[in-house]
């Protein structure tokens, strides 16, 4: 009777454990369903925002290619050869836009495709996108490659790292004003690594802000021109996608960003 009672008794208690430890795994469960879904909306939302930062550039590129075909044709100037020009930058432009969204739908996506390119193709597709707005700026651009070779990588997330640097390049020079004001672009091998140099001559960064470029939120620029995602971004890229590793210090006239890999 005295084995029957206990047997009961720890049937029970058995019983009342197992009921716990479900609930207790069932709430466990729930909560990481709840930081899953949290990771997602914060990924969607940072991507999101990642696009918005890449599309300003090209939308007031694009903003700028009308007013100049609305003001050659109030001077009578706007003849074929000139408007197909135009046009055919919008359309790059355009489908740079595009390129962007699928860019980071795949840099979230684990199955990317590799493709082999060199430092002088990516570089020229980045000045494509940016140098009209350079030169309508009037900042001067020049790129010296003294040796290069192919890799295999992630082009166009490698050509959004190097736009992000020219274009806060180019932020810098339009708000610090210099004389001649130029950005520098060198690539070499040292030490059987692909070392890039991307240099202007406005005056550098704060040295209190040295340490915190690459962090994400983190921008010196006013709310409405800066996100403080684009550095974070490169810096993500260029060393997540590729093993790379990206820095900066300041030169004599200016911020220099060394890419390696």
């Amino acid at each position: 009777m005295i084995n029957i009672l206990l047997f009961v008794i720890l049937f029970i208690v058995i019983c009342f454990l197992y009921r716990k430890n479900y609930n207790l795994q069932e709430k466990v469960f729930e909560k990481n369903k709840l930081l899953i879904r949290q990771a997602k909306l914060a990924s969607i939302g940072e991507m999101l925002e990642h696009i918005a930062h890449q599309w300003k550039q090209p939308l007031a590129q694009i903003n700028s290619i009308v007013l100049n075909i609305e003001s050659s044709y109030e001077d009578g100037k706007l003849h074929k050869n000139l408007l197909e020009k135009e046009l055919s930058q919008i359309e790059n432009l355009t489908f740079f836009m595009s390129e962007t969204i699928e860019s980071f739908r795949n840099y979230l996506h684990p199955d990317k495709e590799k493709t082999v390119f060199t430092m002088k193709e990516a570089i020229e597709e980045t000045l494509s996108l940016i140098m009209p707005l350079l030169k309508h700026k009037k900042i001067e651009c020049n790129v010296k490659i003294e040796n290069d070779k192919k890799v295999k990588g992630y082009k166009k997330e490698f050509v959004q790292s190097l736009l992000v640097i020219l274009n806060n390049a180019k932020d810098a020079l339009l708000e610090k004003n210099p004389k001649n004001p130029y950005i520098q672009i060198n690539v070499n091998m040292i030490n059987e690594k692909i070392v890039l140099h991307i240099q202007d001559n406005a005056g550098g960064i704060e040295q209190k802000n040295m340490e915190k470029i690459f962090d994400p939120y983190f921008t010196t620029k006013k709310k409405s021109k800066g996100t403080g995602h684009g550095l974070s971004m490169a810096k993500m890229i260029i060393e997540g996608s590729f093993g790379g590793k990206i820095s900066a210090k300041n030169e004599k006239d200016g911020a220099n960003f060394r890419i390696e890999f």
